[in-house]
């Protein structure tokens, strides 16, 4: 598996995180599009809403990168 450093999330079309669709993240949203979003593998592996989504797990709207 390359490491696709650079790359945006496949979901973030959808995403209400990235599409700063969700208030009190905690973080200023670029940084969290910096951090989970557009790092490739590095930062979505960190992410709960990508790993739930790439294991069929269901995702709440209100779901953060920090919490389903």
């Amino acid at each position: 598996m390359t490491m696709q450093l650079g790359k945006l999330c496949k979901y973030a079309d959808s995403c209400p995180v990235y599409q700063n669709k969700i208030k009190n993240l905690g973080k200023p949203i670029y940084i969290i599009r910096n951090v989970f979003c557009n790092r490739g593998f590095k930062g979505w592996s960190n992410c709960e809403r990508f790993n739930a989504l790439e294991e069929n797990r269901s995702v709440n709207q209100n779901s953060t990168p920090y919490k389903l």
